[in-house]
C-alpha cells in the first residue's frame, strides 16, 4: 500500500487511513469475495467498479494492481481516505 501510495504521488497521510480502510473492507485478503455481492479484492470493487478502473488491462489477482486502482477510486469518489472512512463509518460500506 506504501508503495502505492508513493507511486501515485499521494501524500505519506493517506498511508494510515488507506490501511484502515482496507482492513475493514477485506482484513487484507486480496482474494476476499463478498457473498452477497461481485465485490472481491483488497478494496472490494463491484464488477461495474473494476471495468472504469482498468477493466481486464489490470491483474486483478495482484494485490499491488489492486492497491493502485483502488487508492484511485478512494480519491476520485471521497477524495482521501479519510472520507472514505468517514463515509464507511456512517453506511459501513464505501
Amino acid at each position: 500500500m506504501t508503495k502505492a501510495i508513493k507511486e501515485l504521488g499521494y501524500p505519506e497521510s493517506w498511508i494510515q487511513p488507506a490501511l484502515e480502510l482496507v482492513a475493514r473492507e477485506s482484513s487484507f485478503n486480496s482474494n476476499a469475495k463478498n457473498a452477497k455481492s461481485t465485490a472481491a479484492g483488497l478494496f472490494q470493487f463491484l464488477d461495474s467498479t473494476r471495468k472504469n478502473y482498468g477493466g481486464s488491462s489490470v491483474n486483478w489477482n495482484d494485490p499491488y494492481q489492486q492497491s493502485v486502482q483502488g487508492l484511485k477510486y478512494v480519491k476520485d469518489r471521497y477524495g482521501d481516505p479519510v472520507k472514505a472512512l468517514q463515509f464507511w463509518d456512517k453506511n459501513k460500506w464505501y
